[in-house]
């Protein structure tokens, strides 16, 4: 069929094959069934199935008359096809026999490499097991070696002496030897001979080994012989297990002191012990009573000394191991390059490697923790213990501190030898441990109760007034404040708002609270300190309070006088400040002051500190403690030097304020004081001398009840101001009559003796308070320009003239010199405009006053420009002079006395 439809396939077929595809399709199909298809014919007429037979026996004959046609084209075609055919297979015969004949080559080479390759395998194996026998029969033999030596390094005899480090030594190779050291792959654990040795040898001395290490380290420890300590040390640094012996000390004494302190303070064990010890005291005579805070301090002592002599032991070890090395020990070592784990700077930092922290400040926290976490406890239940606690700080510090100094060093274990793992912050460590994991809380609030005694000891110098309603009460409170006197409404309403003057009683109990509380805490520097800032806080408020009491007092008067029930509550406030002043200054004089009794101890701090490095040095020796207790003493002092420098400081910003607030309140009263004096002083007029109450009030009022010389120190130049001002104001009194020179030289006099009052009430409190006198001849020119003001308001017109004269004047013997020029030519133009007035040119004489000319001024806008400084305004001043003087000489009645005197006047003011 293919045959057939490649014959078909050619384009003149084509035709032909369609045509055969047509009438027999049907039979080329593959799923032709000849039976369906008969049975399908035999279903029709006999006339239908003849008609078909002759179709299909047609068909057959076309269909084999094409089936030749095409064998017959195609024969050719076919013919080469075989040829082809034929080739291909010859080909592909040869190809077999070059492939046989190349397996069979390939077999032979095969034969010829694999057969040296299996007896190259089989003798290098063969040597490898050789080579393993060898080292394990050499390693037995080295073991056998070790075990003799381990043998005679700890005799079986125990009264011959063991060397127990080279024993440690020896058992560190045989462990390696037999772990596999030795190249034996699986070591020598199995071998009859070695497993018999280990058990008979080397395991009962390694346990005699560990025994004495043990018994070293732990007596060395409890009896403080660093060197027993640091022989243990070395039998297990050559057993290869220091750290691990190391770091289960450590944590054996941490475990053992957690149990041990473990309800020691529980207040029923406590209440119960005390029960059992009255209930014997009373069957006795009933003495020996007891409380459960007697019951606390005595288990919180045990306890503390318990702690110190665990501290003092681990010290010991660690001080040991900061200064304790890898030495090179000569040894026998199978291992050459497996000892790299105990390479190490001192034995301190294997074991830090291994514990994590150095072995005193992990057990320190630890014990410390477990110690403030029964203290809590113990707090928790009881009240009694907690107020015990609190109140007792003090005693608590000075309770631990004492007794944990040894161990409380600034780096604990003192070594110089600590290895960089192990260089952590110092506040990690020691005495901050003990203040954040235990002190702190009871320190806080201990200085809270002290800040709040401070505190109402400070309240009560200013008690609240009472509610309103209680007139008895508030006026009984009322007469507290040291006066009898009808007030006004506005005072009485301040007084009541503002509370009673503190007394001396009340602010001496401030002191005594202060100067209690920093005695309580002097034996601990930091709570001195913070003792001290407390009360700095309490006189901070009374300063405060003070500041608004007087605030309020002048908010009241300002604009006008203080009346004296006001002004001796301000003087009473600042007086309550002197005294707290003074009283806090004692106290810092006999207790932190530095007096001539106290230089020797400066040296000897000044000495300590150039000691430093001695000092440190001699804490580094690897002696017994008994050497250091020199350089604790030298700490204490250092510590007790600095407190004192501390709470000096903190002190002496309290007198800073108080001294501040006295100095400024003073300023205030003095400053109310001088202008009133000041205003008196420029509307006095010869009918009345209104400058005598502000000075009496000042005297009487402001510097007597002081009791501080502050006030006292600028009023010699205040009484200097007013008299010279007051010298001014007279120079211009106009008009000068004979009646007006009288009544001012009474004036003159009277001021005089007012101001020698308020420097002699000066004098007197300098001297009561040591200091020197004074007079009122000691002001010097404007005292002495005063007593000129008498004779010179007397003196005739020529005689004035002469004085006026530059030539007289000028002259170093005159008296006159120390009146100033413009006071000089202000009387002149005063005396001369006097002189017109009576001559009838009133109008004119009273517009040539220097005042007057500049524009109408008043005779105070004049006085405070002859007051101020400045070239500009003298010259102003001397011009205005000048213009009087013209105005006066320009007058129809001008004598040629008066012309002399306005020449000798002008020319004294070029």
């Amino acid at each position: 069929m293919s045959q057939i439809g490649s014959a078909l396939s050619s384009p003149e077929a084509n035709g032909d094959y369609q045509q055969f595809e047509s009438k027999y399709g049907e039979f080329l199909s593959a799923d032709f069934d000849a039976l369906e298809y008969a049975q399908r014919i035999g279903a029709g007429s006999s006339d239908g199935i003849t008609q078909l037979m002759a179709t299909l026996s047609s068909r057959a004959s076309s269909l084999e008359s094409l089936l030749k046609h095409t064998i017959l084209s195609s024969h050719s075609e076919l013919l080469q096809q075989v040829v082809s055919v034929r080739s291909v297979d010859v080909s592909l015969g040869q190809i077999e026999d070059q492939v046989r004949l190349i397996k069979a080559s390939m077999h032979g080479l095969r034969t010829k490499v694999r057969v040296p390759y299996e007896q190259a395998l089989r003798y290098t194996t063969q040597a490898g097991n050789l080579q393993a026998a060898t080292a394990c029969v050499r390693a037995t033999a080295k073991f056998v070696q070790l075990v003799r030596r381990l043998k005679a390094q700890i005799p079986d005899d125990p009264a011959l002496r063991a060397d127990y480090p080279l024993a440690a030594l020896t058992m560190l190779d045989i462990e390696r030897l037999v772990a596999g050291g030795g190249g034996s792959g699986s070591g020598l654990s199995g071998v009859r001979l070695v497993d018999q040795a280990i058990t008979d040898a080397v395991d009962p001395r390694r346990a005699r080994t560990l025994a004495e290490a043990e018994r070293l380290v732990g007596g060395g420890m409890r009896d403080a012989r660093q060197s027993d300590v640091a022989a243990g040390l070395v039998i297990l640094f050559n057993l290869g297990m220091l750290p691990q012996a190391a770091a289960a000390t450590v944590r054996r004494y941490t475990v053992e002191w957690a149990g041990h302190v473990a309800g020691r303070l529980d207040p029923a064990a406590m209440q119960a012990q005390v029960r059992e010890h009255n209930a014997q005291a009373a069957l006795a005579d009933g003495s020996d009573m007891i409380g459960i805070t007697a019951v606390l301090w005595a288990r919180l002592e045990a306890l503390v000394d318990d702690l110190a002599r665990r501290g003092l032991e681990l010290r010991v070890l660690e001080r040991v191991l900061a200064r304790k090395r890898d030495a090179v020990v000569p040894r026998f070592d199978v291992s050459v390059g497996s000892a790299g784990s105990l390479d190490g700077d001192s034995f301190q930092g294997l074991v830090v490697a291994q514990l994590g922290d150095r072995a005193l400040a992990f057990w320190w926290r630890t014990a410390v923790a477990a110690l403030a976490a029964e203290l809590d406890a113990a707090c928790a239940q009881s009240t009694v213990i907690r107020q015990t606690l609190i109140n007792g700080y003090v005693r608590l510090v000075q309770l631990l501190l004492p007794k944990l100094e040894c161990i409380l060093a600034s780096r604990l274990g003192g070594g110089g030898g600590i290895v960089s793992v192990a260089a952590q912050p110092e506040s990690d460590y020691g005495l901050a441990v003990l203040w954040d994991r235990l002190l702190a809380k009871y320190e806080a609030e201990y200085v809270a109760r002290a800040a709040a005694r401070i505190e109402d000891a400070v309240g009560r110098c200013f008690p609240p007034p009472p509610p309103p309603g209680l007139l008895d009460a508030q006026e009984a409170w009322a007469s507290t404040s040291g006066s009898s006197d009808r007030h006004s409404p506005a005072e009485q309403q301040l007084m009541l708002g503002g509370s009673a003057l503190p007394s001396r009683k009340l602010v001496a109990g401030v002191v005594r609270s202060i100067t209690t509380e920093l005695e309580m805490a002097k034996s601990d520097a930091r709570l001195s300190a913070a003792v001290a800032q407390a009360a700095a806080t309490a006189v901070s408020s009374f300063v405060a309070t003070c500041e608004a009491k007087l605030a309020a007092t002048m908010a009241l008067v300002r604009g006008t006088e203080l009346s004296p029930a006001l002004a001796k509550f301000c003087v009473g406030l600042v007086n309550a400040a002197e005294s707290l002043r003074a009283g806090l200054s004692a106290l810092c004089e006999s207790e932190y002051g530095v007096s001539s009794s106290s230089s020797s101890g400066s040296r000897r701090l000044r000495q300590i500190q150039n000691d430093g490095s001695k000092h440190r040095r001699s804490q580094s020796s690897v002696s017994t403690f008994s050497s250091v207790s020199d350089s604790q003493q030298q700490q204490a002092l250092l510590l007790s030097s600095s407190a004192a420098m501390v709470v000096r400081d903190i002190l002496d910003n309290c007198l800073h304020d108080l001294l501040a607030l006295i100095s400024r309140q003073a300023t205030v009263l003095l400053d109310a004081a001088d202008a009133a004096i000041t205003e008196a002083i420029l509307n006095s007029d010869t009918s009345d001398v209104p400058f005598e109450a502000p000075m009496q009030w000042l005297q009487t009022q402001v510097l007597e009840p002081l009791e501080t010389d502050i006030a006292r120190r600028p009023l010699s130049a205040m009484v200097d101001r007013f008299l010279s001002l007051y010298t001014r104001v007279v120079c211009l009194t106009f008009p000068l009559t004979e009646e007006a020179k009288l009544k001012l030289t009474a004036e003159v006099t009277q001021f005089e003796f007012a101001c020698s009052q308020l420097i002699a009430a000066t004098s007197s409190k300098a001297t009561s308070s040591g200091g020197g006198g004074g007079k009122l001849a000691d002001l010097g020119r404007s005292y002495r320009a005063l007593r000129l003001m008498r004779p010179l308001l007397f003196t005739d017109i020529a005689e004035l003239a002469r004085i006026v004269d530059p030539s007289t004047r000028n002259l170093s013997s005159s008296p006159w010199s120390d009146l100033p020029v413009v006071d000089l030519v202000d009387h002149v133009v005063c005396r001369i405009a006097t002189e017109q007035q009576t001559n009838g040119a009133h109008a004119s004489s009273e517009a040539a006053m220097p005042y007057a000319v500049l524009g109408g001024w008043s005779k105070h806008r004049w006085i405070e420009l002859t007051n101020s400084s400045g070239l500009q305004k003298m010259n102003d001043v001397k011009q205005a002079l000048v213009q009087s003087l013209e105005q006066l000489a320009l007058l129809p009645t001008i004598t040629p006395a008066m012309k002399q005197l306005i020449q000798a006047a002008t020319a004294i003011l070029h």
